[in-house]
C-alpha cells in the first residue's frame, strides 16, 4: 500500500472512535509517536492544535502507528495467533487455543487476603518481582483520589503490587502503563489486562511498534464478559441509589452477581440483570470472553478461593510451571470443578455471538437492527 494510501487517524476516528467500537484500551495513544492522542473519558482525541480533531497531520505526511496499533481496525489476527499459539484458534475452542487448564491459589496468606479469588496473578507477580525476573508489572491499580476507580500504573516491587491487588470492575486503560515502563527503561515487565487489553499488546507487537512492547515478556489476561462504567455503576448506582458510601467498600467480586463487601462484613448483592445496563457500550462488541491472546488466562469463575488459569503458550506454561515448583501457587486439576468450567464453556460461547469487530459490517448490520426494532416498538405502541 503506498503511504498516502495507509490507513493514519482519519480513518481510525471514522471508523473505529466515532461509530463507537473503541474500548478505549489506549494502545494508540502508547503507539503514537508525536504524542497528539489523548484518552479522555475512554475515548482517544487528537490534540494537534494544527489538525482538526478528526484528521492528523502527521497522519497525512505517511504516519500510521496508530492505526497499526488497533485492535479493532484490521487487526493482524494471523501474526498475533502464531506467535502466541502457533496456529489459528479452531471454531470449536469458543475460550480461546489453549495447552492445558489448571487451578490454582496463593499459598501466601497474605496474598491471599489481598488478591481477588485465589491470588495468583498477584503471587505470579510478586515472585518474579522479588527475585528480579522482572523488574516491573504495568497493572491497574486504585486511585489514590477517587475511591474505587482504577488507573494504569507501572509498579516496581511486591509491596506496590500487592497493594495495588483486587479487582475493582471498571474500565482502566492499563496498557497506558507501558509508557512509564518504557519513560523507566525496563528491560522485563508484565502487562496484566482483559481481553482486549491482552490483545491491544500483541497487535502492536505483531505491527512492529517496538519501543512500548520491547520489555513485556509476560501478558496475562483477565477472564471478562463486561466491565462497568464507573460514574454509571459506582456513582450511580452503589452510591445514589444504594446509599453506599464507597470509602467504606472493602470489595467487589462477581459471582453469578455482584457483591459489595463493606467493611463491616455485610455484603450487599446486586443481581446482574440490574448490573449491566451499567457495563460500558464498547463491552457489547467484544467476543473474547477468556483473554485468548494472553499467555496466561485468569479467572474466578465463580470458585472460592481459587483461581482457573488456561496457560496458551510456551512463555506461560514455563513461568507457571516454575512458580509452581518453588512454591509460590498450589495447583489442582481443572476437571475437579466441573461447574465453573461449564461456566466458561457457557460465557464464551455465548461471548462469541456477540457482534465481532473484526467484522468491518457488523456494526453497521447492528445499527441498521437497532434502528429497525426501535421502529418496530413505536409501531407497536402507536397501535396499542
Amino acid at each position: 500500500m503506498a503511504v498516502d494510501e495507509r490507513k493514519h487517524w482519519k480513518h481510525l476516528y471514522s471508523e473505529i472512535v466515532a461509530t463507537e467500537i473503541c474500548c478505549g484500551c489506549s494502545a494508540c495513544i502508547v503507539a503514537c509517536p508525536h504524542k497528539v492522542l489523548e484518552l479522555r473519558d475512554f475515548d482517544p482525541q487528537q490534540m494537534d492544535g494544527n489538525s482538526p480533531f478528526d484528521n492528523c497531520v502527521h497522519g497525512e505526511d505517511g504516519c500510521s502507528l496508530c492505526a497499526m496499533a488497533c485492535l479493532r481496525l484490521d487487526p493482524a489476527l494471523d501474526v498475533i495467533e502464531a506467535g502466541v499459539h502457533g496456529r489459528r484458534r479452531a471454531q470449536d475452542q469458543p475460550e480461546g487455543t489453549h495447552r492445558s487448564k489448571t487451578l490454582a491459589r496463593a499459598t501466601d496468606r497474605r496474598i491471599l487476603g489481598r488478591g481477588q479469588d485465589g491470588g495468583v496473578v498477584t503471587a505470579l507477580l510478586a515472585w518474579a518481582l522479588d527475585t528480579g525476573e522482572l523488574d516491573g508489572a504495568v497493572v491497574a491499580a486504585p486511585s489514590e483520589n477517587v475511591p474505587w476507580l482504577d488507573e494504569p500504573k507501572l509498579v516496581r516491587s511486591s509491596k506496590e503490587l500487592i497493594a495495588a491487588a483486587g479487582s475493582r470492575y471498571t474500565y482502566c486503560a492499563t496498557p497506558l502503563g507501558l509508557k512509564k515502563a518504557a519513560e523507566a527503561k525496563c528491560k522485563n515487565v508484565a502487562l496484566v489486562g482483559v481481553s482486549c487489553e491482552s490483545t491491544a499488546v500483541r497487535q502492536m507487537a505483531a505491527e512492529k511498534i517496538k519501543r512500548p512492547v520491547r520489555p513485556v515478556k509476560l501478558v496475562i489476561g483477565l477472564l471478562c464478559c463486561e466491565t462497568f462504567d464507573y460514574d454509571a455503576f459506582m456513582i450511580g448506582k452503589v452510591q445514589h441509589e444504594l446509599g453506599v458510601d464507597l470509602k467504606d467498600v472493602v470489595k467487589v467480586n462477581v459471582k453469578g452477581k455482584v457483591i459489595v463487601t463493606l467493611a463491616s462484613g455485610e455484603d450487599i448483592n446486586i443481581p446482574l440483570k440490574e448490573a449491566r445496563p451499567y457495563a460500558n457500550e464498547w463491552c457489547h462488541h467484544c467476543p473474547d470472553f477468556a483473554a485468548e491472546h494472553a499467555d496466561l488466562s485468569c479467572g474466578g469463575l465463580g470458585m472460592e478461593g481459587w483461581t482457573m488459569i488456561l496457560v496458551r503458550s510456551a512463555t506461560g506454561e514455563d513461568f507457571l510451571d516454575r512458580a509452581a515448583a518453588a512454591g509460590v501457587i498450589e495447583l489442582r486439576a481443572a476437571d475437579e470443578e466441573p461447574n465453573a468450567l461449564a461456566v466458561m464453556d457457557r460465557l464464551a460461547r455465548k461471548q462469541r455471538e456477540r457482534i465481532d469487530p473484526f467484522d468491518p459490517h457488523a456494526h453497521a448490520r447492528w445499527v441498521d437492527d437497532q434502528a429497525l426494532r426501535a421502529a418496530r416498538n413505536e409501531a407497536v405502541s402507536s397501535a396499542d
